[in-house]
């Protein structure tokens, strides 16, 4: 699902209702059907992808990062066509993220969740 899409992250003892993390990733692929309403998606999705626009860098590398891991989204990209790389947080078995993989231009880019999916990044990011 691309934006405008909202994912809904409701903390402990909130209701759908009452959700304060409300985000609308730029990409949102979700597996498991029953987290997806009309509203949009309620839970974690299994992979984002944000592109990092330049006013709002700290808002996808710090903000949404944290809510991200927290929640459990098993593998969050932040895609920079600035300086032309992707930053790739993928959920360990103790549930955080640890150091990115940094993928840059020119480099294949497999997602963890779809090991077949392949992305040419010099298509990526082309002009």
């Amino acid at each position: 699902y691309v934006a405008p899409f909202d994912v809904r992250l409701p903390e402990e003892g909130e209701t759908e209702e009452n959700c304060r993390n409300v985000v609308q990733p730029d990409i949102s692929v979700i597996c498991d059907r029953t987290k997806l309403d009309d509203k949009g998606c309620l839970g974690a999705p299994d992979w984002i992808i944000e592109v990092v626009s330049p006013s709002h860098t700290s808002h996808d590398y710090v903000r949404k990062l944290n809510l991200y891991e927290r929640f459990g989204v098993r593998e969050y990209w932040i895609v920079n066509p600035d300086s032309r790389h992707i930053l790739v947080y993928r959920l360990g078995e103790q549930g955080g993220y640890g150091a990115p993989i940094v993928i840059r231009e020119g480099e294949i880019a497999q997602p963890g969740l779809f090991p077949e999916l392949s992305i040419d990044t010099r298509e990526l990011f082309a002009d």
